[in-house]
């Protein structure tokens, strides 16, 4: 995986459909990523969400390397229940997930806890 396109960017101006886009409720809190280098970097799960066809999954890291910096990949889950975190290849599907995943939580303080 590489850090560069993960670097969440605030999306356009223009509206953007959600229609068919929903959270995904998780009681995880975080997890750790790998990085193909062996690097790993322990990770605060944000949101995961659905659209229509694929889940992405939103981290911020633990360690304060990326203040204000927000990571998207793809979300699944493996045969055993463990996640599966992996790159977003098409610079226009990672545009408009981080579009989507910023209108869904426009009217949502992402830094308060939600207990």
């Amino acid at each position: 995986m590489t850090e560069e396109r993960n670097q969440k960017n605030l999306a356009s101006e223009q509206p953007v459909c959600t229609e068919g886009c929903s959270f995904i409720e998780t009681e995880k809190e975080s997890l750790t990523l790998t990085y193909e280098d062996g690097r790993e970097v322990r990770c605060t799960i944000v949101r995961i969400f659905q659209m229509p066809k694929q889940k992405y999954i939103v981290l911020i890291p633990e360690d304060g390397s990326t203040e204000g910096t927000a990571y998207l990949y793809h979300f699944d889950l493996d045969d055993d229940g463990a996640p599966l975190v992996t790159q977003i290849d098409s610079d226009e599907e990672y545009r408009e997930a981080s579009e989507v995943f910023d209108a869904m939580t426009k009217n949502i303080d992402l830094t308060e806890d939600e207990t």
